[in-house]
């Protein structure tokens, strides 16, 4: 089994973060760096020729290749259950989520070694590691990943956890290929009430406060069936502007025009995202999601909720395809 489809497709978006590590492999050959890891404190020691200690980093085991029975075995293979996080539950967790077998698999079977290293070197991107060291085990060879850290960072707790959204029939046409890049956010501005409505904001009452009741009512987060028509949305402009984003911000902000029967809401929709490369972006809130985000702040109004003026959620995907959010409103 050579590197599938799914394998090279993904390693070609990749193929910058593999460079660098490529790259740093070839340094510590052209500088004569010696690399000492201890397989009992599993740290790696990188040393000048001088004797001078460069770098001191954690060693993880990730794959093992032998190259007669052309086979790779991922580390996971046969460990015992550990209630500790480790980098190759990382890579695990990653190909599974997005969609890569070769990440996730036991075993790999039919390699050539230039291919097993290339698949290691992806698991590693994706791990975060800064750099893999290969050690030889008579002629079997092992991939060491060394990380700045021994153990992967966890993402907090969000205050929403949002399912997956459905997945697109097969005989959908996939959706026009988006700009990759923009150079400023795009905003999108919806004025309310809207003509089509039918309806108008009844004259204000002398008798009463100059502001609307709904600005002198307490704030609180919008309920998670109000919010989550808006997630899913979200999620799915998200997916579709970005595949395999590591994070994601959506923010909302109402601006209040006017006074009286004249006042206006002015509703600005921005979608910002983590891409797989760790590059900042932009992206085009689709209608859809602003459609939806009008929808929920007129349900939010009617559900007794306070004039918000700004909301926002950070966005974190899980592996199964939905995500966390952290929804704060202000």
């Amino acid at each position: 089994m050579p590197l599938d489809e799914a394998t090279r497709r993904f390693a070609f978006l990749l193929q910058k973060e593999a460079r660098r590590l490529s790259h740093r492999k070839s340094v510590r050959g052209a500088t004569a760096d010696e690399v000492l890891w201890d397989s009992v404190s599993r740290i790696a020691t990188v040393r000048t020729p001088g004797g001078e200690i460069a770098a001191k980093l954690y060693g993880e085991v990730l794959a093992t290749y032998a190259p007669e029975d052309r086979i790779l075995r991922w580390a996971w293979v046969g460990r015992p259950p550990s209630t500790q996080p480790t980098h190759g539950d990382v890579v695990v967790r990653e190909g599974q989520a997005r969609g890569v077998p070769q990440l996730a698999m036991s075993v790999v079977g039919d390699l050539e070694q230039e291919e097993a290293e290339s698949l290691v070197r992806l698991g590693a991107v994706l791990a975060r590691a800064e750099g893999i060291y290969e050690r030889r085990l008579g002629v079997d060879v092992q991939y060491i990943g060394l990380f700045e850290r021994s153990r992967p960072a966890i993402s907090e707790p969000g205050h929403m956890s949002i399912p997956p959204p459905p997945t697109r029939p097969k005989s959908e046409p996939p959706p026009p290929a988006r700009p990759a890049y923009r150079s400023l956010p795009p905003i999108r501005e919806i004025f309310e009430p809207r003509a089509s409505h039918g309806s108008s904001r009844p004259p204000p009452d002398a008798s009463s406060s100059s502001r609307p009741a709904s600005a002198l009512r307490p704030i609180r987060e919008p309920s998670r069936t109000i919010f989550l028509p808006v997630a899913n949305a979200a999620l799915a402009a998200l997916e579709v502007g970005s595949k395999g984003y590591l994070q994601g911000l959506f923010v909302v902000t109402v601006d209040q025009e006017g006074r009286g029967g004249d006042s206006k809401r002015r509703v600005v929709v921005q979608l910002v995202v983590v891409d797989v490369a760790g590059t900042l972006r932009a992206l085009d809130p689709p209608e859809s999601l602003i459609e939806a985000v009008v929808t929920m702040i007129e349900a939010d109004r009617r559900d007794g909720n306070g004039a918000w003026r700004k909301l926002s959620a950070r966005i974190t995907p899980k592996p199964n395809g939905g995500a966390t959010l952290n929804v704060d409103v202000t």
